[in-house]
């Protein structure tokens, strides 16, 4: 990732493109022929997890309820949620399947469509980065607590950019090396649980007299 100066060497067959040369940024989509009574997925941010690429698209409404004054998306979008603190804690999503074909959701998203021979997850995994967002909350404008990043950043952002195949490589592996990381976190979090258990277990027998030494061994024998 890298601004439009002092761009580094890539490798063989990569390019520097900005984003708005590889998509399409806030795009619309053509309203008219679609049914006021069809049952469209409608998504606030709160169904948008932070930081772990969740979307819950289930809840629907019909599209004469949100043809206006909301955000609209499709399959494969990538969903960038632009106001503060959002936008810090990593409101950023890849859009599933859509049951209507159809997706409506709060304005505080930008919507970046990404033209054929760009994979939506090469994207994600770019602007989802952690640096990437701390580069764009120094762009925010607007007032306090109601900075929102502009839609001009986005398309101004200039990424690295391999082939289709090699970008499907890419986000083979770091789907593979981030499953990796929450197994470790999910084994973790079982033996802080463990722990806790037997320190609670322990100040238990230290309030209940078990814990009175009666000679000098008393407290390794009970530890044991």
């Amino acid at each position: 990732l890298a601004r439009k100066d002092n761009l580094p060497e890539l490798p063989k067959g990569w390019a520097w493109a900005s984003l708005d040369q590889i998509s399409d940024i806030n795009p619309s989509i053509e309203k008219k022929n679609i049914p006021d009574d069809l049952l469209v997925s409608f998504v606030p941010m709160a169904e948008v997890g932070a930081e772990n690429g969740y979307i819950n698209v289930n809840n629907t409404r019909p599209f004469l309820q949100v043809k206006k004054g909301f955000t609209n998306f499709l399959e494969g979008d990538v969903l960038f949620a632009k106001i503060t603190p959002c936008m810090e804690n990593g409101k950023i999503v890849v859009v599933p399947s859509l049951s209507s074909g159809y997706g409506f959701g709060s304005t505080e998203f930008h919507v970046i469509r990404p033209y054929s021979g760009v994979n939506p997850y090469f994207i994600y995994y770019i602007v989802s980065n952690l640096s990437y967002r701390k580069e764009a909350a120094h762009h925010m404008t607007g007032a306090v607590g109601q900075k929102r990043v502009p839609a001009s950043f986005l398309k101004g952002t200039t990424i690295p950019l391999p082939s289709l195949e090699e970008q499907l490589q890419i986000i083979s592996e770091v789907k593979q090396r981030i499953s990796i990381i929450e197994s470790l976190y999910a084994e973790i979090e079982t033996n802080l649980k463990r722990a806790e258990r037997l320190r609670q277990s322990i100040l238990k027998k230290a309030f209940s007299g078990r814990f009175v030494p009666r000679d000098s061994n008393a407290y390794e024998r009970e530890a044991i």
